[in-house]
C-alpha cells in the first residue's frame, strides 16, 4: 500500500476509534488529591467501561478480519490467473492495526489522567 493510503486510513480509522472510546457520561468521580497512577488506572477503566467501547472493539475485529481476507483473496486470485507476485505478510498489517488501537487507547487514558490531576 502507498503511504498516502495508509495515512488516510489511519486518520479516519483513528478518528472512529477515538469517538467510540470517548464516553458521553461521567460515571467515574474524581477524588481530591488523586495521584497520577491512580488517575491513570481510573482513566483506563473510564475509557473501556461504557457502551460505545463495544463498537470500537467490533471495528478492530472487523478491520483485522478484512485485512486477512484481502490478502487471502489476492493470493487466490493470483494463483488462479497464473500471476507470480510477492505479497507482504498480512500479520504485519494486523499487528500494526492492533498496536495503533492500543496506542490510541493508552493516549486517551493518559489525557484524561493528566486533566484530572491538574
Amino acid at each position: 500500500m502507498e503511504f498516502t493510503a495508509i495515512a488516510v486510513f489511519a486518520m479516519v480509522w483513528g478518528g472512529l476509534i477515538v469517538y467510540f472510546l470517548t464516553p458521553f457520561n461521567e460515571r467515574f468521580r474524581l477524588e481530591s488529591k488523586m495521584t497520577f497512577p491512580k488517575a491513570f488506572r481510573l482513566g483506563l477503566k473510564r475509557v473501556i467501561l461504557h457502551k460505545k467501547a463495544i463498537l470500537a472493539f467490533l471495528l478492530l475485529v472487523l478491520t483485522v478480519m478484512s485485512i486477512r481476507s484481502y490478502f487471502l483473496s489476492a493470493e487466490e486470485y493470483d494463483r488462479l490467473h497464473g500471476i507470480n507476485r510477492e505479497y507482504d505478510s498480512p500479520v504485519f498489517y494486523m499487528i500494526s492495526v492492533v498496536m495503533y488501537a492500543a496506542l490510541l487507547y493508552l493516549s486517551l487514558a493518559v489525557r484524561w489522567a493528566v486533566k484530572s490531576v491538574k
